[in-house]
């Protein structure tokens, strides 16, 4: 055994629950972290998602809302587009699953 010279952590990483009934998004909670001192909850691409049918172009735009007004650090600008990434790919996979 010996001390980790480094940690691993997520650079952005997206948690998405969605209430899904005949192809229509219900309800939506989705909130990310990586990207700010404390997870950050999304109640706008919330807002976006529910009362919509599944669908690819939803995913986009509500992963574009997602990163919309970020102000990224000259050293972290990166993070805008991988968690615009993240996010849409959550969705995606939360939307497949049974």
């Amino acid at each position: 055994m010996r001390d980790r010279q480094s940690y691993q952590f997520a650079l952005a990483s997206a948690a998405v629950a969605l209430d899904i009934v005949a192809g229509t998004i219900r309800s939506a909670r989705v909130a990310v972290g990586g990207v700010a001192t404390v997870p950050w909850r999304l109640p706008a691409v919330e807002r976006e998602l529910q009362g919509r049918p599944i669908d690819a172009g939803l995913f986009h735009r509500a992963a574009e809302l997602s990163v919309a007004g970020a102000q990224p650090l000259r050293e972290n600008g990166f993070k805008v587009e991988l968690l615009q990434r993240t996010v849409e790919k959550q969705l995606a996979t939360v939307a497949a699953m049974p």
